[in-house]
């Protein structure tokens, strides 16, 4: 347990003191009064410093199960080191498993610069972290200059005198992830109890790295899902590809001059990436057609917001993005399909999709008609704003279109015409 032992070494040894004292008569006591007050001073303030420690790693703990962001988590990581250990600086490695290097990841404090990014250390005995990761075993080194497998080249980057430092292996179930520096201690050096304290944070840090990682694969292997949905409509219908990506990129500006989160923004760029997938259920004949659509093929086409839901409708976890598909097409005055939504009625995504889809389709050239000029299809925007389309949308994307150059340049890099 974190210190218990010590605390409790401490204060036997104070009772022996006092056992002694009495002894010792009156005059001996008196003799030792002051000593023994000077070293009951002393062990209150450590069992203070040690219970402040624990309430820090506690309440450490507590913000790291509150976040799945795996760059929050290391930041998070590296404060609490520094703060802990009353240390100048903290550094994080994380392994890179394919070339078995250790590279910097996150790192805080006097410490902190861009350039040690570019540094990268192999696990071996060439240096304190490699030592450290290759033994998995902690060092506290409290006379850096004279430790040979310190990496001075790290210190000479970044214009930084490393006197002392803890370095702890972070492990996961003996599988290492990274490796964790405290650096400098502001008084002093580094004791024992310091290094047992970055231990017990290490468990924490690995905890919550490894779920963070593992966050990030689930999404990134989300994110490859909905590629390849939105590559199938593109091999379906090249129109549809390039509308799908241009859609997104006005999509994601209007979300983020809406002051939307980043976890927001992104489920609106997700939902305008899958928009139109219920156009793979469209007949070829109606959806590739070279010119306008009569009216019977009209209402097959509209059918594509409900084919979509049916087809991602039943994964509760995606209701957001889901909302976005089924619903891009309504409108604020209740005359949009399917459902004849109203104003607040439409979720918010899909009040952002429609504008964005709007002014996509308007700017984009068809074989039987030319595609309008960017500031045409803006005026069209805002004349129908409150009607056809949301007014705070519509604000936002009136900011998007004159500070973002909103048309020309995301066309072109999204590969439009």
């Amino acid at each position: 347990m974190l210190r218990k032992t010590t605390i409790s070494e401490d204060f036997h040894h104070l009772q022996d003191h006092l056992q002694e004292a009495v002894k010792k008569g009156a005059k001996g006591f008196s003799r030792d009064a002051k000593s023994l007050e000077k070293e009951l001073a002393g062990l209150i303030k450590k069992a203070e410093r040690y219970t402040g420690q624990l309430e820090q790693l506690m309440e450490f703990s507590s913000i790291l199960n509150s976040t799945l962001d795996a760059s929050r988590v290391r930041e998070l990581a590296m404060k609490a080191t520094c703060k802990l250990l009353d240390c100048e600086g903290a550094t994080l490695y994380l392994l890179d498993t394919e070339k078995n290097e250790l590279y910097f990841e996150t790192i805080v404090g006097a410490v902190a610069s861009e350039q040690l990014k570019e540094i990268r250390l192999k696990v071996d005995e060439s240096s304190i972290a490699g030592t450290v990761a290759m033994k998995r075993a902690s060092m506290l080194v409290n006379e850096v200059g004279k430790e040979k497998r310190h990496y001075k080249q790290a210190d000479q980057k970044n214009r930084f005198h490393t006197k002392n430092m803890i370095c702890v292996p972070i492990l996961s179930r003996s599988r290492l992830l990274g490796v964790l520096q405290a650096l400098n201690k502001d008084q002093g050096s580094f004791t024992k109890a310091d290094q047992r304290l970055l231990e017990t944070l290490s468990h924490q840090v690995a905890i919550a790295v490894e779920n963070a990682l593992l966050y990030q694969n689930l999404r990134a292997q989300f994110h490859e899902t909905v590629m390849a949905l939105a590559t199938a409509i593109e091999a379906k219908d090249r129109y549809t590809g390039g509308h799908t990506k241009r859609v997104a990129l006005f999509s994601v500006l209007i979300a983020k001059h809406m002051g939307l989160s980043k976890d927001e923004v992104e489920e609106v760029r997700l939902s305008a990436i899958l928009h139109d997938i219920g156009k793979i259920g469209i007949d070829d004949k109606v959806l590739k057609k070279q010119s306008a659509l009569e009216p019977q093929e009209w209402e097959h086409m509209k059918e594509h917001p409900e084919l979509g839901y049916r087809i991602l409708g039943h994964v509760q976890s995606l209701k957001t993005i889901t909302d976005g598909m089924r619903y891009h097409h309504e409108r604020p005055d209740g005359l949009g399909y399917p459902l004849g939504l109203k104003g607040e009625e439409i979720p918010r995504v899909a009040r952002i999709i429609s504008v964005a889809d709007t002014f996509d389709a308007m700017t984009s050239t068809r074989p039987y008609r030319k595609g309008l000029a960017y500031e045409v299809a803006f005026t069209e925007i805002v004349k129908n704003r409150g009607t056809q389309f949301d007014e705070k949308v519509v604000d936002a994307f009136i900011r998007a279109f004159k500070m973002e150059r909103m048309g020309k340049k995301q066309k072109k890099d999204a590969g439009g015409t």
